[in-house]
């Protein structure tokens, strides 16, 4: 089924947030909006981006990634930087994006979208979360631990030379708990999804990036660790390492 140009104009504006530097909130009339319930956030991080407590929240029905006319496709891919899913290391059956908006205490909007790309089964996903934020909330963050409060790994890398980029690799048996929205169709509403999962936190150009991901646990190298960093990395700063 073809998607129509001004919605893919809006699959435009809405991977643009990525990489804009300010003003990327998004015209979300184009899209149907849906009932919903719950945000997401990271666990760790959340007393100081405050993500958990926003307020006049809205969803919108996802708009799916690989559909559409191949031509409006390569129109987008030269116009913006778009993840490309061959780079994972599984194969993807479904790639979604996500809108959700909502007013920070001034009334103000602040646009979150979520980039979904799912292996053949739900145990095995790539999922990057882009947040419009005024400043950077980890300022007053001071990393002195090299381990989460569930006690897995907590790495401070560098995303460019005067910011950081956090990685959360699950080495015990337990993890804190990562959420990503998911779509019901039947009921035509975006709920969250509650997992275990590796995780990576930054801040840039006025947004909050979290990504979460998660695949066979056999996979999941020190090798293969540093490749899903540079993956991140990649599509944050919008270039090609």
């Amino acid at each position: 089924m073809m998607i129509a140009k001004k919605t893919w104009r809006l699959l435009g504006s809405i991977i643009l947030i990525s990489f804009v530097a300010a003003g990327c909130s998004i015209n979300e009339t184009d899209l149907e909006e849906v009932k919903g319930a719950g945000l997401t956030y990271s666990e760790y991080f959340k007393s100081y981006d405050g993500l958990d407590e926003r307020e006049n929240i809205h969803y919108y029905k996802p708009i799916s990634l690989s559909d559409g006319e191949s031509s409006l496709l390569n129109d987008i891919e030269e116009r913006m930087n778009l993840f490309h899913s061959e780079k994972l290391p599984f194969h993807v059956d479904e790639e979604k994006a996500y809108l959700v908006t909502s007013k920070d205490e001034k009334g103000k909007p602040k646009d979150e979208v979520q980039l979904s790309y799912f292996g053949d089964t739900s145990e095995e996903f790539f999922i990057i979360s882009v947040t419009e934020v005024d400043e950077n909330p980890l300022k007053g963050y001071d990393y002195a631990d090299s381990y989460d409060s569930i006690g897995n790994q907590l790495k401070k890398e560098i995303l460019t030379d005067d910011l950081p980029i956090y990685q959360q690799i699950v080495t015990t048996n337990s993890a804190l708990l990562y959420s990503y929205y998911d779509y019901d169709e039947t009921n035509n509403r975006i709920g969250t999804v509650g997992t275990a999962a590796n995780e990576m936190y930054a801040y840039y150009n006025k947004c909050i990036y979290h990504i979460g991901y998660l695949i066979d646990q056999e996979k999941n190298t020190e090798e293969m660790q540093e490749k899903m960093l540079h993956l991140a990395r990649e599509y944050i700063l919008g270039s090609h390492l």
